[in-house]
């Protein structure tokens, strides 16, 4: 190995100018090229000592022990400004501002509350104890975690290691969920009564399924009122799924829309401005319909569930699941079905009164005698002997006919016909 710390010379007027840094000149190898690097210092002892652990590092390194120079340098950059440019880079790739901006403040939470001021204070155990303290829903917390590992993530080719990878997540089966309730048409009708111009954004909602962020990007240009079937375009850059849709429109839902547009808007301009509601807002319009935000068995009645409201009254009129899949703009058929159908107002009953008949089968559909009826005799079934069955609090013989030991007006051992259950031709019926 050769090795030296010189101070650079260099002609300045005719006359040799000595420099006051030192630099280094080094090479591991004989066949190595030789190169120099700065520094930074005055004194000579100390150009040689870093010199000498800057080729010690580099053995080092090409023996893997530790991390490259680059690596060990990120690691002491500063976590905020690491933060800054990964948020950056997200809107820069078009991810949804919504998105990027609870990713970004779910960053800055999770930095603050761990105290990780540099790249290489981030640990699993420091985050695994900030988690433990935590009163937040479960999945609240995995979001964390999938935020900060997004961030290690885009830093792969930066850091060693992602220092969370082996942190599991919170399992989220058997915790409470906010689960959302459909409206009926009487309670939309009465949130229509007491909204005011508001109530042009819940009928567009109810009617189209459309998110609380998807109407308030809506411009005027989107909706086609005038057309032969008016429909709305739901561009990509609005639409959570990136995906372009086409949505047509109830005569009502038309109508609201008519009625919330203003005669100098422009092609670009928000259709709904101003008539979103906020939380609050609409939680008082609830209250002045009478609607409770929250039911008895716990499932709200917030703005998103008027998508839930679409997504039932598409079931109710009995619109065939892949066309509720499409009109809800979802991928998964499973996601239409348990997640945006209300299974309360599933109609169960209509759904079984609508069974067909069976037929006589001999089986009498009020099987209670009454009080003061007296009941059969004992029905012989063979010799000397005789059963009785018998159903709730009616006694009845186990075959069509039998023969009865006295009956009215009959002489003695003589066959008569009694209704009875035949349960051979009962399990024909049901099974056939």
């Amino acid at each position: 190995m050769n090795a030296q710390v010189f101070r650079p010379q260099r002609k300045k007027k005719g006359k040799m100018v000595i420099g006051r840094l030192y630099r280094g000149r080094y090479r591991l190898l004989p066949t190595d090229k030789t190169r120099e690097v700065p520094l930074r210092t005055t004194d000579r002892q100390v150009a040689e000592q870093r010199l000498k652990q800057l080729i010690l590092d580099e053995q080092r390194e090409q023996a893997g022990m530790i991390p490259p120079k680059a690596q060990r340098e990120a690691m002491q950059q500063r976590l905020s400004d690491l933060i800054k440019n990964y948020i950056a880079d997200l809107r820069a790739i078009g991810r949804d501002e919504k998105y990027v901006c609870a990713k970004e403040r779910q960053l800055i939470t999770v930095a603050k509350e761990c105290g990780w001021a540099r790249l290489g204070q981030v640990t699993a155990e420091s985050f695994m104890h900030w988690r433990s303290k935590q009163k937040k829903h479960p999945k609240t917390l995995n979001e964390y975690l999938n935020a900060i590992s997004g961030l290690m993530t885009w830093l792969d080719s930066a850091i060693p290691h992602n220092p969370l990878r082996g942190v599991q997540k919170v399992q989220t089966s058997g915790a409470a969920k906010r689960e959302r309730r459909a409206f009926t048409a009487d309670e939309i009708r009465e949130l229509l009564a007491v909204s005011g111009e508001r109530g042009h954004v819940y009928i567009v909602a109810a009617h189209t399924g459309l998110r609380r962020g998807e109407l308030g990007k809506l411009e005027v240009r989107d909706v086609h009122l005038n057309a032969p079937q008016p429909y709305i375009d739901v561009r990509a850059s609005i639409s959570k799924n990136h995906k372009y849709a086409q949505l047509p429109l109830t005569a009502e839902a038309g109508a609201a829309l008519r009625c919330a547009l203003r005669e100098c808007a422009g092609p670009t301009d928000l259709i709904l401005k101003r008539l979103i509601p906020r939380m609050n807002r609409f939680r008082d319009d609830l209250i002045a319909a009478g609607i409770p935000y929250v039911n008895a068995k716990g499932e709200f009645a917030d703005f998103h569930a008027l998508r839930k409201t679409f997504g039932t009254w598409l079931m109710l009129a009995g619109v065939p699941e892949f066309v509720r899949m499409k009109l809800m703009r979802h991928s998964d058929i499973r996601l239409t079905q348990a997640v945006y159908t209300d299974g309360g107002m599933v109609p169960i009953w209509d759904a079984v009164g609508s069974l067909p008949s069976i037929g006589d089968t001999q089986i009498d559909t009020h099987v209670s005698v009454l009080d003061g009826l007296s009941l059969s005799a004992p029905v012989l079934v063979g010799k000397d002997q005789s059963v009785l069955l018998s159903a709730a609090d009616q006694t009845f013989s186990p075959s069509e006919s039998a023969s009865v030991p006295i009956g009215p007006e009959q002489g003695e051992n003589a066959r008569c016909r009694v209704r009875t259950c035949d349960f051979l031709r009962v399990k024909q019926a049901l099974y056939r």
